[in-house]
């Protein structure tokens, strides 16, 4: 009999992330003696109030969301970093996060409650069956969160990915309001509307902004032609000072091709007549004065350049 019911569970739990509520065990036609049963076998577990899953397998971080989720009921979804790791953002795991109306009251152990009446359907989207807010949504979100630097980089990393481009978010940030005041984001996205193209890394992001805050405006992704007509980009370049920079990391190159040919594209600079600059991650956070210095003392030296 435990077998039975353990498998018509089994069946309505793999519609949804191998779950399912109290309810709807009942609606399948098991009862709560049958339910208590199985949960005192072990063969099922409770993970959440009146939400269950087969306890012989390992929960996962969508399952676990999930069970959030139908926990609190339909008004419910994954936000903040959740719905960002959710959506492909590279964001360290933490606590569980989703926002539900402000009339829900409701704590839990390991899951972080937001309350929030201008949720809308327009903020909603559905990932593998799992309620998140969009990807414009969840950056304004972390924007409450994160300040300069890193939220700077999570909103070129939604960009670069198209999981939330910065004209959309600006219009949702703007539908909202003042009931939603994000100085620094608002600053943010206006500067990525004005360059058209997101930065490649978080290295690159980081050294826009503070080249940017001491008064250097290179041209990004500036593309040129060598003398042997091969065309190329490099990331920051001062042409007039026949300088270029160029961000020098493993999360930039992500390859051994990739290496080699940012290694060839610096030679074709370097023969074309360019000096260039290679800087890496730790030189750039740790010793920001010094690049700085180092970059005011080339152009000190430069010669215009045209490619």
């Amino acid at each position: 009999m435990f077998d039975k019911h353990s498998q018509a569970l089994s069946a309505l739990a793999s519609k949804q992330h191998g779950l399912v509520t109290h309810a709807q065990a009942l609606s399948a036609g098991l009862n709560r003696m049958t339910l208590s049963r199985l949960m005192r076998s072990g063969t099922w577990e409770q993970v959440r109030p009146r939400v269950f899953r087969k306890a012989a397998k390992s929960q996962t971080e969508e399952q676990a969301l999930f069970a959030v989720c139908l926990w609190l009921g339909s008004s419910a979804v994954v936000s903040h970093r959740s719905a960002a790791r959710l959506l492909g953002l590279d964001l360290k795991k933490g606590e569980l996060e989703v926002t539900t109306l402000p009339r829900f009251s409701a704590d839990a152990k390991g899951v972080i409650v937001h309350r929030s009446k201008l949720l809308t359907e327009r903020d909603r989207r559905t990932i593998r069956g799992i309620p998140v807010t969009t990807g414009a949504r969840t950056i304004i979100d972390l924007a409450s969160e994160f300040d300069g630097d890193e939220l700077a980089i999570l909103v070129e990393e939604a960009w670069r990915r198209e999981i939330a481009a910065p004209d959309w978010v600006a219009q949702r940030l703007k539908e909202l309001g003042k009931q939603v005041r994000r100085p620094a984001l608002v600053e943010i996205l206006a500067d990525c509307r004005s360059r058209k193209v997101p930065m490649e890394s978080a290295l690159e992001v980081r050294l826009w902004r503070l080249l940017k805050r001491n008064g250097l405006q290179p041209i990004p992704h500036y593309e040129f032609r060598d003398d042997f007509g091969q065309p190329g980009h490099v990331d920051f370049a001062f042409p007039q000072h026949g300088l270029a920079i160029e961000c020098d990391g493993y999360e930039t190159h992500g390859t051994r091709e990739a290496f080699e040919n940012d290694r060839l594209r610096a030679a074709r600079l370097v023969s074309s007549g360019w000096r260039v600059m290679m800087l890496t991650w730790k030189q750039v956070t740790e010793e920001p004065d010094r690049v700085i210095a180092l970059i005011r003392q080339s152009l000190k030296f430069g010669c215009a350049k045209e490619l």
